[in-house]
């Protein structure tokens, strides 16, 4: 491939617009974003286990030889998400990469908690026709609500840092 990157990072947690921002990059010619490639729980989008020929226990064995062949086996730009809980082998791989775009997708956190637990409460995970949203009332469990702020704010935070000290390395 030529030009300045090999592929793309989204960086980003559920509820923060990235299946939408997935969507728009896919709609655009010599991009082609895979979805959570590194989700413990699929491969790329939900219920699909395999990918390029990785299924659940390749990829599990060797993340980075899945992240080789996106760039490998794709026409255009390959790209993935990527949240604070999937493999950190493959962070560690590409973090320092300069040949890997880095984008980094955040909301208001209290929005994406009250988003997500619309979405449990109605079972609408993905909406694509406005006309079809589903609204709920929620409890707002601040505990719960921590919980999940800590998690994503030290992933967050993490990442502006380990970016700034690649960038310092050069």
């Amino acid at each position: 491939m030529t030009g300045h990157f090999d592929a793309f990072v989204l960086f980003a947690e559920m509820r923060t617009g990235s299946n939408y921002l997935e969507a728009t990059l896919n709609d655009l010619p010599d991009l082609h974003c895979y979805g959570e490639v590194f989700n413990p729980s699929f491969i790329g989008h939900h219920k699909t286990f395999e990918l390029l020929g990785f299924d659940m226990a390749r990829r599990e064995t060797d993340p980075v030889a899945l992240f080789d062949d996106l760039i490998a086996k794709t026409d255009g730009l390959p790209g993935m998400r990527f949240f604070h809980d999937h493999d950190p082998r493959v962070l560690e791989h590409i973090l320092p990469n300069p040949r890997v775009a880095k984008v980094i997708l955040t909301r208001n956190p209290v929005e994406s908690y009250v988003s997500r637990k619309i979405a449990a409460q109605t079972g609408q995970w993905r909406m694509t026709d406005v006309k079809h949203h589903r609204t709920a009332a929620i409890e707002f469990d601040s505990a719960e609500f921590e919980e999940m702020l800590d998690a994503l704010q030290s992933f967050q935070l993490d990442l502006p840092l380990s970016l700034i000290h690649i960038l310092r390395c050069r």
